[in-house]
């Protein structure tokens, strides 16, 4: 460890972060449940990545997501089969398959996402503009290190 950074502010940052895993876990369970009762977490996770970058393919999900190879299969399966998803050949490469949301997936999904922007802006609520671009800048910075 550098002798710049304390083993106190070292601890702070790590309860943060733990902190902060805890809240998204909760908050996609939340979400999940939002969308469809009993939706699983790693469906949740794929859906809401897809809504936002369609189309996808598996691979592009995976890197994006972290999830295993095996879980992102079974739940593209799954969502096709619940009419979450629609799936269509890759025009580049025909053996690629490429996923999108339905119409009405892409609303809900949309909702959803709104909403969890409205609940970060509502916590951000009495920040500087520049506390707020301090903060993107340095969560950004932090993230790619990780």
């Amino acid at each position: 460890m550098s002798s710049t950074k304390s083993e106190t502010d070292i601890r702070a940052i790590q309860e943060a972060i733990s902190k902060l895993v805890r809240s998204s876990r909760k908050a996609v369970l939340t979400s999940a449940g939002t969308v469809a009762p009993g939706m699983a977490p790693a469906a949740f996770v794929i859906m809401a990545r897809i809504a936002d970058v369609a189309p996808m393919s598996p691979a592009a999900i995976i890197a994006a997501t972290g999830l295993a190879r095996s879980v992102v299969s079974r739940q593209l399966t799954a969502l096709v089969k619940e009419g979450y998803l629609v799936s269509e050949p890759d025009p580049r490469d025909g053996r690629v398959a490429l996923f999108s949301p339905t119409l009405e997936a892409a609303a809900k999904f949309g909702d959803v996402s709104k909403d969890r922007r409205d609940g970060i802006a509502d916590m951000l609520e009495g920040w500087t503009q520049e506390d707020v671009s301090t903060f993107v800048t340095l969560l950004e910075r932090f993230a790619q290190s990780a």
